[in-house]
């Protein structure tokens, strides 16, 4: 990958598309004066309210250098990268701080870096991504317990974890205030009278720190209201949940073990970007020494912690090779507003952040022998190490001559509407949307969050959007074109079955420039052939 970082994108295709778009985008609209929850250049010429569509403004400052001078592509690798590096980096600090040793806290960090929920949502949830928040807050709020950081800098850092955090995702800012507030109360529950009392009297700068956070984050949160929270889940919550099997059954872009296990993964709701709680078994030898090795509160804090987020996973029933089984403790706090549109299964990420903690601690104890803990730590690294075989990754995002060498100028006006096929995220349009730096239009997009677009309650729209060429594009396609008022059609050299829709349907020809078919639209688009 770092041979051609500008060229492929670490992800598959999909949403990918519309993460590398929004990083972009954010950039400009904020050095345009221009509402960043808002982008004409999608759906045109209506345009699309993003304020529920996670567009990910935290990451786009974070990474804007980069936009800036090496473009969205490259932007979004560095993003991927970076989220797990700091998730990776916030365990190992907690991890020193609780257990003040360097070498085991690196192996916490080493194994966080690989966690399965990582190598899950790469392939197309970068606002998923960035679980560092919650470690992090934990070594803050430990360093300020053990008296090494003063109640200001605690106030300050509580309050970037959470207005970055909500600007990244929504999603994660509920869940992890939520098992944040939970893991508080079990440190409260199971920490030593001293320890009660120091929790206590951070309670004040946390709750500051917090309410700095969400004041920070309004922007973000007025744009959701204004899009509007939809009234049911885009994702039911209570089919996606974690599976049982898998927390021994890895997916199929593990490499050790992905290929072995095809037939009992066939009755698992969602795919592998979902069902990410696998366990390797050299990580359940290392928890069962853990247990037995335990004579500290703090470890026993942790695990109970990783106890509770991995029940809390299950969701409302526990399902057990793909059929329901037991009432489990979710179901009696799902209904709650904002909780009830977080994925269960996605909890499992605080679970295994938990046991990567607890390995620094084994590692601490001396018991059993670090030549042990260590070999076992490896091991799980190793059965950890995800594959590409058999799933469209890297994506690529190599343009054609036409992109490149700036034929399309020739062609495309600035303010003119661009249907571009494969259409929105699918395709490259809005890739190269960001690269003309939104000089013109499309008619499609992504699919808007949670918020359906109008476009895509459109037959003939969501027909492109869903590559479905099975549908009667010949009559409907036209009487589409000039209902957007479409300009030009782009078709890569590649696409031929696209190509072959757009000759069927309208009477312009088609012109081949630099790997491109162009199909420039006058009055005769409306009428098909």
């Amino acid at each position: 990958m770092l041979g051609d970082f500008s060229q492929e994108q670490l992800s598959s295709p999909g949403d990918s598309a519309s993460f590398a778009y929004y990083l972009t985008w954010n950039l400009h609209a904020l050095t345009s004066g221009l509402d960043p929850f808002f982008t004409p250049n999608l759906y045109a010429p209506d345009g699309l309210d993003i304020g529920n569509a996670i567009s990910i403004p935290s990451v786009s400052i974070l990474v804007a250098p980069v936009t800036w001078l090496f473009g969205g592509t490259v932007a979004f690798n560095v993003a991927v990268i970076l989220s797990i590096v700091l998730c990776a980096l916030s365990v190992y600090l907690l991890s020193h701080e609780l257990f003040r040793n360097r070498s085991g806290a690196l192996l916490a960090g080493l194994i966080a870096s690989l966690s399965p929920y990582f190598a899950g949502h790469i392939l197309g949830h970068l606002n998923l991504m960035w679980i560092f928040g919650l470690p992090l807050l934990a070594y803050l709020v430990a360093r300020a317990a053990n008296k090494r950081l003063r109640r200001r800098w605690l106030i300050l850092g509580v309050a970037l974890i959470v207005v970055f955090t909500l600007g990244a995702s929504t999603e994660l800012f509920v869940t992890e205030s939520l098992f944040a507030g939970a893991a508080l109360v079990i440190a409260l529950a199971v920490g030593s009278a001293p320890t009660r009392t120091r929790l206590v009297r951070l309670l004040l700068p946390i709750g500051a720190g917090y309410v700095a956070g969400v004041a920070l984050g309004l922007p973000v949160i007025f744009a959701a209201l204004r899009s509007g929270v939809p009234s049911e889940p885009v994702n039911p919550p209570s089919i996606y949940v974690t599976e049982f099997t898998n927390l021994f059954i890895p997916t199929e872009v593990t490499a050790i073990g992905g290929n072995i296990f095809t037939d009992a993964r066939e009755a698992w709701l969602a795919g592998a970007s979902e069902n990410t709680a696998y366990i390797p078994i050299t990580l359940i030898v290392l928890m069962a020494l853990v247990l037995r090795a335990m004579r500290e509160r703090r470890p026993l804090g942790i695990a109970v912690f990783a106890v509770v987020s991995l029940v809390a996973s299950f969701g409302p029933l526990l399902m057990v090779n793909g059929k329901w089984t037991i009432p489990m403790p979710w179901g009696l706090i799902v209904e709650i507003p904002l909780i009830d549109h977080a994925l269960p299964m996605r909890f499992s990420a605080f679970t295994f952040m938990a046991l990567a903690v607890l390995v620094a601690y084994l590692w601490s104890t001396r018991r059993p022998r670090r030549v042990i803990t260590g070999a076992l730590a490896l091991a799980t690294c190793v059965l950890l190490i995800p594959t590409t075989e058999g799933i469209i990754y890297p994506v690529q995002a190599r343009d054609p001559e036409f992109v490149t060498s700036g034929q399309i100028d020739d062609y495309v006006q600035s303010g003119d509407n661009v249907l571009v096929l494969p259409a929105g995220q699918w395709g490259p349009g809005m890739r190269w949307v960001a690269e003309s730096d939104f000089r013109f239009t499309t008619p499609t997009g992504n699919g808007g969050g949670a918020a359906l677009p109008a476009a895509l309650r459109d037959p003939t729209g969501v027909a492109l959007y869903v590559d479905d060429f099975d549908y009667d594009f010949a009559s409907t396609l036209p009487t589409y074109l000039a209902k957007y008022d479409v300009d030009t059609i782009l078709v890569p050299e590649e696409e031929a079955n696209w190509k072959a829709v757009v000759d069927g349907a309208i009477t312009a020809p088609g012109e081949l420039h630099g790997g491109v078919w162009v199909y420039e639209l006058g009055p005769s688009h409306q009428s098909p052939r």
